[in-house]
């Protein structure tokens, strides 16, 4: 989708001048964000602070080990909570904590690789978006990637953060072999064969049993994918979702608050020569600039805006060609906050209609479009997907803007749904309901107890994940 020009909106945008003059009898915005996030003061200790901009804390100390031995002497010795932190690119609290940051950047790159089982071991901190090319300088490639690449393997892992296609896991689920660093300084190796359990844990765990500081991955041979975004239709777009589901290697929808239209990503395997090497983006900012000038009028600002945008926006059939990893990811450019909950496959067309119904019923006022992808279900004990094949649909809201009041409304949708958060992502749900959603949440707990017995790997939020109490630590309230 061709970004619409600030000089093609204004244009339409003048042309609803008079209109736009009965703007403000209905709110626009939700507001100014909520966080107050500890500032640089000299003297203090240094923040840290997530790429979103809604987390952060003022840790005492950092450290980023240069291999595998100093971070297991590190935790060896250390007494006080430790959190690892990886790019920083989760909306939830899973990484504050005012002890210790571990961070893995200096462990990172491929540390061995088979040629004949397309397998590769990767240190945990390496960015997902220099693991494509080194992976295919060994003649392998991840058979998928989320649609961002600026996170750390680890990080990934330890969320289950996935990308999209009906027969693609998460990430977590290619995972065939990892080493633990457990708070103890202990490292265990762990596969199928070999501790399984604590593996079974490890493959998700919101850094809680320790540090994954490598894992190894079942991988492919290099590939292309060419991409063909196209519009449609709410209606028509959601009516023939699952057969593009089944038609596609992946498939992933983007429907608009307040827009009689949806976005339509599929990706397949090959190249197509002709198309371009570059993406189309559009321009989100632009899409509130015209609502916020012309929403609120009274009676007829939805449509003004979805006749306003539809109008300015090109939405012809857009196609793109690549390497697998300069396809799969996308730059995102614009900061947000983001909430996402997998439910049951089947459920995602009928969830996602209830939340535009409750967006438009209850004229709350944003833009940003609904990201709606499918993922395989997997046997990884924290994964969203344990299980169940699922639908993961995401809400967004600008960074600069408050989300709470929406992203509650939202939730509640999810809910009824048997939805499961993702775990780099806001919500609220703490140890009671999460119990309830997750058959092998028992298990997960006896592992994390008896590799974390006093709860050095818990900061507040998962602590209340969990259903833990703060304990002492050789004289140290946590």
């Amino acid at each position: 989708m061709r970004s619409a020009t600030r000089r093609e909106l204004l244009i339409a945008i003048l042309g609803s001048a008079t209109a736009s003059l009965f703007a403000g009898c209905r709110r626009t915005e939700l507001g100014p964000p909520p966080e107050v996030l500890p500032a640089f003061s000299p003297g203090q200790d240094l923040p840290w602070r997530n790429w979103a901009g809604n987390q952060g804390c003022r840790p005492s100390r950092r450290d980023a080990p240069i291999d595998e031995q100093a971070l297991a002497d590190l935790l060896g010795r250390e007494t006080g909570k430790v959190r690892p932190v990886g790019a920083g690119h989760s909306f939830s609290a899973l990484v504050p904590s005012d002890d210790t940051l571990v961070a893995c950047d200096l462990m990172n790159g491929v540390s061995s690789f088979d040629s004949e089982r397309l397998e590769a071991e990767v240190w945990a901190g390496t960015r997902l978006h220099a693991l494509g090319p080194a992976l295919e300088a060994r003649g392998q490639a991840m058979p998928n990637l989320p649609d961002i690449d600026y996170q750390t393997l680890g990080g990934a892992i330890a969320t289950s953060t996935h990308g999209t296609g009906r027969d693609f896991g998460s990430l977590s689920s290619y995972v065939t072999a990892l080493a633990l660093v457990t708070p103890s300084g202990e490292i265990i190796e762990c596969s199928r064969a070999q501790n399984s359990e604590i593996f079974d844990a490890a493959r998700c765990s919101l850094g809680s049993l320790g540090v994954v500081s490598r894992m190894t991955l079942r991988n492919r041979t290099p590939f292309d994918l060419t991409e063909s975004v196209s519009f449609q239709g709410l209606e028509e777009a959601l009516g023939d979702v699952e057969d593009r589901r089944e038609r596609h290697r992946h498939f992933e929808l983007y429907v608009f608050p307040h827009l009689d239209a949806a976005m339509n990503i599929a990706i397949d395997e090959g190249r197509d020569d002709g198309a371009s090497t570059g993406g189309a983006e559009f321009s989100i900012q632009e899409m509130r600039d015209v609502y916020r000038m012309v929403g609120g009028v009274p009676w007829i600002g939805g449509r003004l805006y979805e006749e306003l945008i539809l109008s300015a926006a090109d939405l012809s059939t857009q196609v793109r060609s690549g390497r697998s990893y300069q396809i799969l990811a996308n730059p995102r450019i614009e900061r947000f906050r983001e909430m996402e909950y997998t439910i049951p496959a089947d459920a995602g067309p009928s969830c996602v209609r209830e939340i535009l119904d409750t967006i438009r019923s209850q004229a709350i006022p944003v833009v940003y479009p609904i990201e709606y992808r499918y993922v395989r279900g997997d046997d990884v004990w924290l994964s969203m997907f344990n299980q169940r094949d699922g639908c993961s649909i995401s809400i967004h809201q600008f960074a600069d803007e408050d989300h709470r009041a929406y992203f509650d409304v939202i939730e509640k949708i999810f809910w009824k749904y048997e939805g499961r958060p993702h775990w780099g992502k806001l919500h609220s749900l703490s140890a009671l309901e999460l119990e309830a959603l997750y058959p092998r949440w028992k298990e997960f707990a006896e592992v994390r107890e008896s590799l974390d017995p006093t709860g050095r790997f818990l900061n507040e939020h998962l602590q209340a994940i969990f259903g833990t109490n703060p304990r002492t630590v050789q004289g140290t309230s946590l």
